[in-house]
């Protein structure tokens, strides 16, 4: 498995001031990274739950300590998950919502544009029957030119022409690998449109539609500040923008109705000395609430 570092672990484990006793979640378990430092905090006397929504990251965990719980599970299901195990009331949540660096390099699912032969799968559960290939094979050209400006914010006029260019090819051929999509994008999308590879902003509006991310997200902030005690924290580690808007106006609406307490101002980044160590922390977020 690549080593993955989980993002401004510092900053989350300060923040979330976990105490020897406690009752942790860790929605998004990934490589393990933050679920270890939380079981450090809470201590033998305290417990952990994770939720991983990809058996394949679960089965890669041994050894695992009698009060860690693994779940298998989507972050949306997450009241449900956590009584089925006890964990209501719980003194902190935390939500890492990055895709973990296995996935990009070693799931064989097309999250990357790297491998031009990786099938265009970017599904995170592989139990869902929904793919990026089905997507690209059945969505009509607006359905399509929605999904790279809604997710991707890609701008409308080469969303357009991308989901024209994608409904003429798949008349000759249907997409199924990684370079189907990427002779398309090379022939639209401008090389100098952003400073990423042009195809980032694609692969990443595909990938959350598979995987109805942004709606996921929303559910799921409701349900895991439900779950808090009291004076319990509830942690968001975000990427893009859209992720983070969805995060600063529900704790806006929290603040505001007198049900929490905004403990970031401003969304904590990683410093340059961690960005130099880990790139994937260049774009990371923090924000943090505590329960009234």
């Amino acid at each position: 498995m690549s080593i993955h570092i989980p993002v401004l672990a510092g900053e989350v484990k300060v923040l979330l001031n976990l105490k020897e006793g406690n009752i942790a979640i860790d929605g998004t378990l990934g490589a393990g990274g933050h679920a270890r430092d939380m079981l450090s905090s809470v201590g033998s006397t305290g417990k952990v739950l994770a939720i991983e929504q990809d058996t394949e990251m679960i089965k890669m965990f041994t050894n695992v300590p009698e009060n860690l719980n693994i779940e298998h599970g989507n972050f949306r299901n997450i009241s449900e998950i956590a009584e089925k195990n006890g964990f209501t009331g719980a003194n902190a949540v935390l939500l890492d919502l990055g895709i973990s660096r296995w996935h990009f390099i070693e799931s064989g699912r097309g999250f990357s544009f790297g491998n031009r032969e990786e099938p265009l799968v970017m599904n995170l559960d592989r139990t869902s029957e929904v793919s990026a290939a089905l997507l690209l094979n059945s969505l009509n050209e607006k359905a399509l030119a929605d999904i790279f400006t809604k997710f991707g914010e890609i701008r409308p006029d080469i969303a357009r022409k991308l989901a024209k260019e994608i409904v003429e090819s798949r008349r000759r051929r249907k997409f199924i690998k990684v370079g189907d999509l990427l002779e398309s994008v090379e022939k639209i999308v401008p090389k100098k449109y952003t400073k990423l590879h042009e195809a980032t902003k694609i692969f990443q509006a595909l990938r959350i539609k598979v995987n109805e991310e942004l709606d996921n997200l929303d559910i799921a902030l409701r349900k895991a500040f439900e779950l808090l005690t009291p004076g319990g924290r509830l942690a968001i580690i975000s990427f893009h923008s859209l992720e983070d808007r969805i995060v600063k106006n529900y704790f806006r609406e929290l603040f505001k109705n007198k049900k929490a307490v905004i403990l970031t101002k401003k969304p904590v980044t990683a410093a340059r000395e961690e960005v130099q160590q880990n790139s994937s922390a260049r774009s990371a977020k923090l924000r943090v609430i505590e329960k009234i």
